[in-house]
């Protein structure tokens, strides 16, 4: 009898998850890249569910509206927008809550996170990393919880990061890239660091959420977590700045640390989804970087 009934209950468990669609945050998502991966989400794998992430609710629920008027009724049960600002704990954590809810059941896990949303140039130190940094901080503190083995989160890092690290002298270029360095000593370099670099205040928060990746990834072994450049993307972001590449093109490395196989954790990639080091430029086409 106890092993009809454990087999019942695998059956069973088999069955919802058969089911359960893959549930997906994205943070950032009423517009640019964040929008164009949730609807690369929603074309290419049609088991997904999104949540789309956005500071402001009026314009994530425009941006859900956008959706479905380019790609149809058919993601109106597979898509719907939840209020988050990254740079602040209590709108974190409300989203966490919403979205605890809407999982239901613990069995039905949040497949993944994709920290997205983000401040680009002429900020001050503080604000870049309270956003860029702390932001996916918070994500993962609030919503880790949520997360079942196999569950994926990626970073969406820059080339601003590899790029910081390259012009440090070569012992804050090893803190910087060693997984040796915990979030702790982290944030007691950035501390230390303070305004005093606001001019590279961007490259900076890129460097310090690929140490975060790292330290994450060696923390939650079960997870699947890595970052990646979108590339020279169009948004405004770079709004000036000469890039012509448009969204979706900023959708493959972010696609590919969601859903392909992948063959390390806590690694950063380029745009092109080709592993790439984190203290120097790794153009699109390179060979893949192979160090540690």
């Amino acid at each position: 009898m106890f092993l009809v009934l454990l087999l019942c209950s695998l059956l069973m468990s088999v069955a919802a998850s058969l089911q359960c669609p893959k549930r997906i945050l994205v943070t950032g998502a009423n517009k640019g890249i964040g929008k164009a991966i949730c609807q690369k989400i929603l074309s290419d794998q049609q088991d997904t569910y999104v949540f789309l992430g956005s500071r402001d609710k009026a314009r994530g629920e425009e941006a859900v509206k956008s959706i479905v008027a380019e790609m149809g009724q058919g993601v109106v049960g597979r898509l719907e927008c939840v209020p988050l600002d990254v740079s602040s704990d209590s709108s974190v954590k409300s989203a966490a809550e919403i979205i605890s809810e809407k999982c239901g059941s613990q069995d039905v896990p949040l497949y993944g996170i994709v920290n997205n949303a983000g401040v680009g140039f002429g900020r001050s130190t503080k604000d870049t990393l309270n956003t860029n940094f702390y932001g996916p901080m918070r994500v993962c503190t609030a919503f880790l919880p949520l997360l079942r083995k196999g569950s994926r989160i990626v970073m969406i890092s820059s080339a601003s990061g590899p790029n910081f690290v390259s012009k440090r002298d070569p012992e804050t270029a090893r803190f910087f890239t060693s997984f040796a360095t915990t979030v702790e000593q982290l944030e007691e370099k950035l501390t230390e660091i303070g305004d005093t670099l606001s001019q590279e205040a961007y490259g900076l928060s890129k460097a310090s959420l690929n140490v975060f990746t790292m330290q994450l990834a060696k923390a939650r072994p079960e997870l699947v977590i890595n970052a990646c450049t979108p590339g020279f993307i169009d948004t405004d972001l770079t709004k000036g700045m000469g890039a012509n590449n448009p969204p979706e093109k900023g959708t493959i490395a972010p696609l590919h640390l969601l859903f392909g196989d992948l063959q390390g954790n806590g690694w950063y990639y380029g745009s092109d989804a080709v592993r790439s080091p984190i203290d120097r430029y790794r153009a699109p086409g390179d060979p893949p970087y192979t160090g540690n």
